[in-house]
């Protein structure tokens, strides 16, 4: 081992940073608030995950986006690398939403900061790599994929012919629907009847299908939805297949980072849930089986992010994965600008005034809150501290809980402080609660906890 290292390694690692304006300077009008920057800025390591594209307006918006058109002015950066940020996962639904300029003018101001993303690139090659920084403890590298692609997202490969393709790092997953004989018998029928079949046969008659494989015999294609039979009525529902291509690309990546640097992070932006729902807390199968496959291969952190809720926590083979954390900053609100057919969403005649959209999304009829404002999870995390020992073992997570403030006025809403009192309390016992399937135990300190370690 070298003699100039660090006798300990700390990371810090939070969830979805969605921020579209500063928020520096509340610094020092708030111990809560300062508390998460001491812990985010005292770490070797913080991850974050970059959920945001940064330009200044001069790029198409994309025809549809990941949600809401994620845009942030490029001095975001410089406000999260404050706070202590210094690897930024960059893989998530909204690169696209202002197309490849959105893209390129992200990259160009990243690197124009020195800072370290991974997961967006100009090619696929760039999307896979690592991102690497050093610190006092050694050499941190990081890879970042995502599930939850939008069309056109993904990076693509360069060839002697052509240049490749802006995008993300794609870990490209399908829902499979598994039904009983009986239930597919009665789909062949209605595909049949409906068309589907003729259509599907003319296209594979022709050669060209492009975008379909219904040339697969693994599966029924209801259009291009794929269905497999099971013989318990209990196994039907939704499940998820990763690209094993992705898989096996993404994993090689891992196993290099590992030969090259003194510590590997990986990170996964995915937005699946169990059953094909939105906001489940429970892990998906899929999820689970790559994180520990990461871990097979040589990282020593894996850091979920993308279903806007905490997740539980495993320890594999003396590596912590973080299954979600959730949100860590949520300003989706005070975005400066939307294209029409955000407002053509929410039926919307009013085309100008970002407001409008959020109030339609956020408020029934009667002014309720709903969707995302009336979940209390949504705006809860954890930002979780790792502290590991010069040759690699882990020696202790600490939990600490943070709100994001749900109850405050919508221009305050979504800036996380320390969680105390029965809120921490209440943030803590769901992610022991969540944590137990995974056998993890959580011992709960006022407000802050520990992983019990095996």
């Amino acid at each position: 081992m070298a003699t100039h290292l660090a006798d300990e390694f700390t990371l810090s690692a939070t969830g979805d940073a969605i921020l579209t304006r500063e928020i520096l300077p509340y610094e020092g009008q708030s111990a809560q608030f300062d508390y998460l920057l001491e812990t985010l800025r005292g770490t070797d390591a913080t991850v974050t995950n970059l959920e945001v594209i940064v330009h200044d307006y001069e790029h198409y918006p994309a025809p549809s986006s990941g949600g809401t058109y994620m845009r942030a002015p490029p001095e975001i950066l410089d406000e999260l690398s404050a706070m202590g940020c210094n690897l930024f996962s960059a893989a998530t639904n909204h690169v696209f939403d202002f197309t490849y300029g959105g893209i390129e003018t992200t990259l160009e101001e990243l690197e124009r900061r020195s800072l370290a993303a991974a997961g967006l690139g100009t090619t696929l090659y760039e999307a896979r790599r690592p991102a690497y920084v050093e610190t006092p403890a050694g050499r941190v590298a990081m890879i970042s994929a995502c599930t939850s692609i939008t069309p056109g997202s993904t990076a693509g490969p360069q060839s002697p012919a052509l240049p490749g393709r802006p995008g993300l790092n794609p870990l490209s997953v399908e829902p499979i629907y598994h039904v009983t004989e009986s239930d597919l018998e009665q789909l062949e029928r209605i595909s049949d009847v409906a068309g589907i079949e003729a259509m599907k046969r003319s296209w594979l008659e022709r050669g060209i299908y492009y975008n379909h494989d219904w040339n697969d015999p693994s599966y029924f294609h209801f259009g291009d939805m794929k269905f497999r039979i099971v013989d318990d009525e209990s196994e039907t529902g939704i499940k998820y297949e990763l690209s094993e291509d992705d898989r096996t690309e993404i994993l090689e990546w891992v196993e290099a980072a590992n030969r090259t640097a003194d510590w590997v992070v990986m990170t996964l932006h995915a937005h699946q849930g169990v059953g094909g729902r939105q906001l489940t807390r429970a892990t998906p199968e899929f999820v689970q089986s790559f994180a520990r496959d990461c871990v097979d291969v040589g990282a020593d952190l894996f850091v979920g992010t993308g279903p806007h809720v905490l997740r539980g926590i495993e320890v594999y083979d003396d590596s912590p994965i973080f299954y979600s954390l959730g949100n860590f900053i949520v300003q989706n609100e005070t975005v400066a600008r939307l294209p029409p057919e955000s407002f053509e969403r929410y039926d919307l005649d009013e085309r100008t005034k970002v407001s409008a959209v959020f109030d339609a999304r956020l408020y029934d009829d009667d002014g309720e809150p709903k969707g995302d404002l009336a979940s209390e999870a949504f705006w809860r995390t954890i930002v979780p501290e790792c502290t590991f020992t010069r040759d690699g073992g882990l020696e202790q997570v600490e939990l600490h809980p943070c709100t994001l403030q749900r109850r405050a006025p919508s221009p305050q809403r979504g800036i996380p402080v320390r969680a105390t009192g029965d809120v921490a309390t209440a943030i803590l016992e769901d992610v022991a609660e969540l944590s137990d399937p995974f056998e993890t135990e959580v011992g709960i300190e006022g407000a802050s906890a520990t992983v019990e370690l095996p």
